[in-house]
């Protein structure tokens, strides 16, 4: 599984991606790497990716086929700036068995449990991939908000099953008889979706009726 990647070059670079993205990128050294989101106006996903310095430039890696979207996305900022940007990788599709395992991981993909009706929050991606303290980017305000008084009403969560069933995304998740979320990606056995935030990790729920308990992702 590789990621698209696009390199960004020129003597506005790294305050062009300071201005914009939700991670502080000021400081980064040689090397290294962050996650960060390009959000929309409105505090909503609409890119998340991996920023590494390689010199003077950097280098964004994101889920593959998403890229251009990157690129279209920064482009929408790009005036009277000292930036180039282009795409340096197309990214191959994860197999079957790739993405079965990402989903158990609970790592949320692009296109898939990740897309522009997604606040930061509902995926938990404030803990890595934002910085409260770095100054404007593009969509603060409603993370911020969120952050300091308020919360989410649903959260992307693993649901586990019977390792013979496979939900496909859209299946209906439901407990005590009420519609609480949906499945976003499915692999045997396991799923994410996203579920309404008063339904506790450990609750038994049905996905299009099969039963399946959900749990907190790994890592969060």
């Amino acid at each position: 599984m590789t990621p698209d990647v696009v390199r960004a070059t020129g003597p506005d670079t790294w305050t062009f991606l300071q201005s914009l993205l939700s991670q502080d990128v000021s400081d980064l050294g040689a090397g290294e790497r962050r996650v960060a989101l390009l959000l929309t106006p409105q505090g909503k996903v609409d890119v998340l990716l991996g920023v590494t310095r390689d010199g003077d430039d950097a280098l964004l890696d994101t889920d593959a086929g998403w890229g251009e979207r990157l690129i279209a996305g920064l482009d929408r900022f790009r005036i009277r700036t000292a930036v180039e940007l282009a795409l340096e990788q197309r990214g191959e599709a994860p197999t079957a068995a790739e993405d079965a395992a990402r989903i158990a991981a609970g790592t949320p993909r692009m296109g898939a449990d990740l897309d522009d009706s997604v606040i930061p929050q509902e995926a938990d991606l404030d803990r890595d991939a934002v910085s409260f303290t770095k100054g404007c980017f593009v969509g603060q305000e409603l993370v911020c908000r969120i952050d300091s008084r308020g919360h989410v009403n649903r959260h992307l969560r693993l649901l586990v099953l019977d390792p013979q069933v496979a939900p496909v995304p859209g299946a209906t998740i439901v407990h005590d008889g009420r519609e609480v979320g949906a499945v976003t990606s499915g692999a045997p056995g396991v799923a994410l979706g996203y579920v309404r935030r008063e339904v506790e990790p450990g609750s038994e729920v049905s996905v299009d009726g099969a039963p399946a308990i959900v749990r907190i992702r790994p890592g969060i």
